[in-house]
């Protein structure tokens, strides 16, 4: 009887330490995996704080754009207004000395 009980003692703590091996291994396989995910999840905040720094200048640099082509756009349009008033005074000069001339008898 007492060898018995022994056997079977044996064979649970057999079956026990089969147990726990498994579960100590799936425990470290779970604890790399962990570690893994902390990791992207640390690569994914950099690249967001990267993305956030990218998207920050690039809405500078719209700004910035936007700047000069409104001040190039000005120039443009001055220069513009600058013929039209030039061409504008021309034809009105024509205009006055020939009716001078006609009124003078010329």
């Amino acid at each position: 009887m007492e060898m018995l009980n022994e056997q079977i003692c044996i064979q649970r703590q057999k079956t026990i330490d089969e147990r726990c091996l498994r579960e100590q291994k799936d425990l470290e396989r779970i604890e790399r995996k962990q570690e893994e995910e902390e990791n992207r999840s640390e690569k994914i905040e950099d690249l967001n704080i990267k993305m956030g720094e990218i998207l920050k200048n690039h809405e500078e640099k719209i700004l910035s754009h936007d700047k000069r082509i409104g001040k190039l756009e000005e120039v443009s349009v001055e220069r513009y207004n600058s013929i039209i008033n030039y061409v504008l005074s021309g034809l009105i000069g024509a205009v006055v000395s020939t009716a001078m001339n006609v009124i003078l008898g010329g």
